[in-house]
Order: structure tokens, then sequence, then C-alpha cells
């Protein structure tokens, strides 16, 4: 082998460590999704969601309400089907249980309550990095998606 063809080689096999060096580093992880993450509408906060580990899922619970801030009074959960469960405050409620990772950049087969709308539907979540989330819902031949991003604290 010549000295070129030497330095071609040598330049290739790194070109190639480089390329599946980024790939690892880049290769999201099932806990890379736990944290607080930051709900918007219409450009405005209205809710932060608390995403966390439990029983080997993935669960998440309100932790901040626009609504709620600067008052005593409880934002209830008053769209609920089940009349019980109408005066059940929503700060601190569960409305993500049992999501499962994928083993690529996503969370499906869970649960998530739309306490707006009273109605629980299955989301997909895509971390599209480390500091946005992406739900998508899928009902029928419609999709909506949302974007969600990471916050520091509650």
């Amino acid at each position: 082998m010549n000295t070129f063809q030497t330095r071609i080689t040598a330049m290739t096999a790194l070109c190639l460590l480089i390329f599946f060096s980024a790939a690892v580093a880049d290769e999201v992880k099932p806990d890379d999704i736990v944290g607080i993450w930051l709900i918007e509408e219409d450009g405005e906060a209205v809710e932060k969601v608390e995403i966390y580990r439990c029983e080997g899922k993935y669960c998440g619970k309100i932790v901040w309400l626009k609504a709620q801030e600067g008052t005593d009074v409880p934002v209830t959960d008053e769209k609920n089907k089940s009349e019980d469960l109408r005066d059940r405050p929503l700060l601190g409620l569960e409305v993500m249980r049992d999501y499962e990772f994928d083993g690529e950049s996503t969370w499906r087969e869970g649960e998530f309550y739309a306490y707006r709308k009273g109605k629980t539907v299955s989301p997909k979540l895509t971390l599209i990095d480390e500091n946005h989330l992406k739900i998508q819902i899928k009902i029928l031949f419609l999709k909506k998606s949302f974007e969600w991003k990471r916050v520091s604290e509650p």
C-alpha cells in the first residue's frame, strides 16, 4: 500500500469513528423523558407536568396550573364524565400513566387524561431533543401534535 492509500484508509477509519461516536452520543435513553415539562397555549404557559418513573413505566402529574396561581380555590376536574370525580383538584392529578419506551425515541401504549375535554387518549410521546417533547394524538384519520418544553423547576 502506498502512502496515499494509507492516508485515505486512515481518514476513512477516522470519519467512521466520528460518525458512530456521534450516533451513540445522541442515543435516547428511557429516562430521558423524566422531568418537568411546560405546556403552552397560544404562546402562554398554562401548566407544567412532571414525568417520572412508576413501576417500570412512565407516568405524569400536574405540578403547576396558571389558573391556580394567586388563588386559594383549587381548579377542579369539572369536565370529568364521572360526576363523583368533578370536585377533585387538578393540581397533583396523575394525567399520564403506563407509558413504555420503544427503544428509539418514543414512549407509547400509555394513557393520557385530557382534563380540558374530560377524555382519556393515548398519544405517542417523542423526544425531539433533550428539551422538546412532541405529543401526537391520532383519532381515526386525524392527527394533532403539541410540543412541550422542558423546564428546570416546578
